[in-house]
């Protein structure tokens, strides 16, 4: 299984990545890279799959994305998030995906950078939230495509198979 994420680089990204990093040791979770999932769950083989990301990346420009405050949920891969706010050229960029892609998405298109995996007590998660760092981006420049291939649902499975730049 396959998935396509967005990926912000430079200061944001060392950022993002030093907070989710720092969570994941402090409570116990998974480390990740800081994305926004544009597609997930994408059937096929990887060369295809990977020509086709080619495609998409030539396709989209670059584009800022705004974040909102905090948010939590009763899943685990979205046990702790920053929602992204789904405007016109993000919106865009995901139906041009689902159209290079052939895919029809099983679940509406929630955007959002995870900052914490797991299943944690709703109190905690609220803790967590009340001491995250002020100095949280608030706008994502999104520069970056990458196709993950997901051996399992454990981040330490998940592999690049192509990183590209839009």
């Amino acid at each position: 299984m396959f998935h396509l994420w967005l990926v912000p680089t430079g200061a944001v990204y060392d950022r993002l990545a030093g907070v989710i990093a720092d969570l994941s040791v402090r409570y116990d979770g998974p480390a990740f890279d800081p994305h926004l999932t544009l597609l997930g769950r994408l059937e096929g083989e990887e060369a295809s799959l990977v020509d086709r990301t080619h495609q998409l990346a030539r396709a989209l420009q670059p584009f800022e994305v705004r974040l909102k405050e905090p948010g939590y949920e009763e899943q685990y891969f979205r046990c702790l998030f920053l929602p992204a706010e789904p405007s016109s050229p993000f919106l865009e960029a995901h139906r041009q995906t689902t159209q290079i892609f052939d895919a029809q998405p099983t679940s509406a298109f929630d955007p959002h950078v995870s900052l914490l995996y797991g299943m944690f007590p709703e109190n905690l998660k609220r803790e967590i939230i009340n001491a995250l760092p002020a100095d949280l981006p608030g706008t994502l420049l999104l520069s970056r495509l990458q196709l993950i291939r997901a051996g399992s649902t454990n981040p330490q499975d998940w592999r690049v198979a192509a990183t590209l730049d839009l």
